[in-house]
């Protein structure tokens, strides 16, 4: 199999890949970001000057894993909200496959019905997530 020909019947492949490679980066701008508070943290005791409180509550929402700043009122109701875009858009993707393989416009066949399944489980996935998870 050429590579053109691997691009041609795995093209599907690029939606994930963006997402992995999303995250990643979305991971080690977080990282920084803690690095960045803990070194700013680091010269206000070396100083002896009291650090803010907003510092602190940042370094504190690092490390639960949250955004800096995150866990007010309104940003919850952001993260609800959040996740039913992600519901509603993964829905839309995988009606668009669905159609695609009922209607073979494109010639993929059978495995525009697999792609929609995957964005049908990955809706669900969020819609539970949003459902059932964490709250504040």
């Amino acid at each position: 199999m050429t590579f053109p020909q691997f691009l041609a019947d795995y093209w599907w492949l690029l939606f994930p890949l963006a997402w992995f490679v999303s995250m990643g980066w979305s991971s080690w701008m977080k990282y920084k970001r803690h690095q960045a508070n803990l070194e700013l943290l680091k010269s206000y005791a070396a100083s002896g000057n009291e650090p803010p409180a907003d510092l602190l509550k940042a370094l504190k929402g690092d490390s639960l894993g949250e955004d800096s700043g995150m866990g007010t009122d309104e940003n919850e109701s952001w993260s609800g909200g959040s996740s039913a875009f992600l519901v509603i858009l993964f829905l839309g993707l995988g009606a668009v496959f669905a159609y695609e393989g009922y209607s073979d416009m494109l010639g993929v066949g059978d495995a525009a019905y697999f792609v929609a399944m995957i964005m049908g489980v990955m809706a669900l996935a969020f819609g539970a997530g949003g459902l059932f998870g964490r709250r504040g």
